[in-house]
């Protein structure tokens, strides 16, 4: 494009157009590659990948949500189907392998369509029905999960067994060591899941998935994993000291420093004795004993400060 005689550059220099027939093939082979690569880690006998990123770190996962993270895909259609894959695992947490083959597999028989000179629309209406069908035949098939009041022990158990063979086919295809870290991890979430369900008045739960966090740390196994009825801060205390857990915790929340703040005004204090100095010393440990005592008085003995606090106030 030019104007006045100047070139106008609107794509970036050396980029290459395609459009028609030959922009819809490419795209479709994007997306179809992807799905190549996916599908060899599908099902039992689905294969680890070995991932290798700009920094030499290396990642051996068979679950396709962290594939499709970790890859570096340039093709435009081909990120389309990475965000596609993206969303089934932020909607659902799993099933992102399978969504990836499946609309690779469409995109196949479309492509075999549009060599018989169906039109690219026809197609796409063909797949809408052929969508809604199975959405249809899905809920006839589906088998209902009986949840008991999980309040009543007898009930809770025939409940957490049933969760059970849902959880197993999913943390099954995860990379899990042995069946007794599988078991363990079951109990643990089904046992978080019914800590945080909140009973409707019609008698069926809402989980309130806000209320549950997993903490992540380095060393150990995933047998040292354990569920605490809690909450739990990954920070450090600020004198080693400080016991790592409190039982029975009141916890004052801080949004101002527990230490000696600087005032706004330009002050200046002459100091001409080792009496002033201790005398200032003293009054400034005096002040942040003051306020320990106000947290003290009130009963607590968890504090979370949002800012500084001094070392003189972390001794009371």
């Amino acid at each position: 494009m030019a104007m006045y005689g100047v070139p106008v550059l609107i794509l970036k220099e050396g980029t290459s157009r395609t459009h028609g027939r030959e922009a819809l093939r490419a795209n479709i082979l994007a997306a179809r590659v992807l799905a190549e690569i996916l599908k060899t880690s599908l099902g039992p006998r689905g294969l680890d990948k070995m991932l290798v990123d700009s920094f030499g770190d290396i990642t051996v996962t068979n679950d396709g949500a962290t594939i499709v993270k970790e890859m570096e895909v340039q093709h435009p259609a081909a990120k389309l189907l990475v965000e596609t894959a993206k969303a089934v695992d932020a909607e659902v947490g799993d099933g992102t392998t399978s969504a990836v083959v499946l609309a690779g597999a469409l995109l196949e028989k479309a492509e075999r369509l549009l060599d018989e000179g169906i039109h690219p629309t026809i197609i796409i209406e063909g797949y809408r029905k052929a969508m809604a069908k199975a959405l249809e035949i899905i809920d006839e098939v589906a088998v209902k999960v009986p949840v008991g009041d999980i309040e009543k022990p007898e009930e809770r158990e025939k409940t957490k067994s049933e969760i059970k063979k849902i959880l197993y086919t999913t943390l099954a295809s995860k990379y899990v060591a042995t069946p007794d870290v599988l078991d363990k991890l079951m109990d643990m979430v089904i046992e978080a899941a019914f800590t945080a369900a909140e009973k409707r008045p019609d008698g069926t739960y809402n989980v309130k998935l806000d209320m549950i966090k997993i903490e992540k740390k380095k060393g150990g196994s995933l047998k040292d994993s354990m569920l605490v009825y809690g909450v739990v801060l990954d920070k450090e205390v600020v004198h080693p000291a400080m016991p790592r857990r409190v039982e029975n915790a009141r916890i004052a929340l801080l949004d101002c420093p527990l230490e000696i703040e600087k005032p706004d005004i330009t002050a200046k204090i002459n100091i001409t004795t080792p009496e002033q100095i201790r005398a200032f010393l003293e009054e400034e440990a005096r002040i942040l004993r003051d306020m320990v005592e106000k947290i003290a008085g009130v009963g607590a003995n968890v504090v979370i400060c949002q800012k500084g606090i001094d070392d003189v106030a972390q001794h009371y």
